[in-house]
């Protein structure tokens, strides 16, 4: 699998790349936030020695938000490990097959990992799943996993779609 750094050549692929870049800006974001709450959390422990109960437990939600909302972008960016070895020894019609092989799979893989995730935020919000610390429902934050492996299926997709339309 290579980095989609190919300009997208539909309109298929232009909405996925806006929708992906949405997220990459969620990501920064959501970065920033995490950032702010540690900086309060260590401000509040060591200048006013009164540190706080919630800010390690809303930091560990936003990670997940992090993690998940900067997958598509950074695979979008070619950011994510590939295996390069064997596509590196054939030619170019070659790899191209293997590009057009794998996002096919990875969508498909991502795409299931969207109706397990489903299972899995349907039953957190049936019971109105909360944190232990801090009584914050974590039924939102399980919702990001089909989400954004949605959203990481339609970034495989475009990639596959370019694949199947680059010329050897």
């Amino acid at each position: 699998m290579s980095g989609s750094a190919d300009v997208p050549n539909n309109a298929l692929s232009r909405v996925i790349d806006r929708v992906t870049s949405f997220f990459h800006g969620v990501a920064l974001v959501t970065l920033g936030v995490m950032a702010c709450l540690l900086i309060y959390d260590i401000i509040m422990r060591y200048v006013f020695h009164s540190p706080t109960d919630w800010v390690l437990d809303v930091v560990q939600l936003v990670q997940v938000t992090l993690a998940f909302a900067a997958a598509a972008p950074v695979l979008r960016d070619g950011g994510h490990i590939n295996m390069e070895l064997l596509s590196t020894m054939v030619g170019r019609r070659a790899q191209r097959q293997f590009d057009i092989l794998s996002n096919g799979i990875c969508t498909v893989g991502s795409l299931w990992m969207v109706v397990l995730g489903w299972r899995t935020f349907s039953q957190s919000y049936m019971i109105s799943e909360s944190s232990y610390g801090i009584t914050l429902p974590i039924y939102p934050w399980k919702f990001l996993l089909p989400f954004c492996f949605f959203v990481l299926a339609l970034q495989f997709f475009a990639m596959f779609l370019n694949s199947i339309r680059s010329r050897v």
